[in-house]
């Protein structure tokens, strides 16, 4: 007795979803790995720019000397975090793809990213409230316009966008 084999049908739905998914995770890791590494457009969007940028750029030029030697002497530290988000986003991908799936797995990787980002910011953060200690009453009044002279010069070049 011969036994009907049925011809066997390919899980396109979950083909398509993969290499979707794959091809976003690529994008999303070009446009990272580009901005970490200096290269691209370096004007962020003022509301994505919201982090030490925006802090940088109103520094007087000899402030903003400090917070680059800051950086300087403790590159190392800030390579080592670099490293750890490297090997974070690697254990994202392997929880995403892992079989079978575990939502548990990639909450944890997401958790790791984000103290990995929550020291990395606070590091940086240190340093400014260092300089902006030293300021005198009138240089950190100054230094706040400077921020909210940038800001009103960004909203300035998006017609339509971001109105007050």
């Amino acid at each position: 007795m011969t036994e009907k084999k049925t011809p066997r049908k390919w899980p396109w739905m979950k083909v398509l979803l993969v290499l979707s998914l794959s091809m976003n995770l690529t994008v999303v890791g070009l446009v990272v790995g580009a901005k970490m590494s200096g290269y691209g457009d370096r004007r962020a969007h003022f509301a994505g720019a919201s982090g030490l940028r925006v802090f940088m750029r109103a520094l007087p030029d000899d402030q903003r000397r400090e917070v680059r030697r800051y950086f300087r002497l403790n590159r190392p530290k800030i390579y080592a975090n670099g490293k750890a988000m490297h090997e974070t986003m690697q254990s994202i991908h392997m929880a995403i793809i892992a079989r079978p799936f575990n939502a548990d797995a990639v909450r944890a990787a997401f958790s790791a990213q984000r103290l990995h980002i929550t020291k990395s910011t606070q590091d940086a953060q240190k340093a400014f409230v260092a300089i902006i200690s030293g300021m005198t009453d009138d240089q950190r009044l100054r230094y706040v316009n400077a921020m909210k002279e940038q800001r009103r010069k960004w909203r300035k070049t998006q017609p339509g966008k971001h109105r007050e």
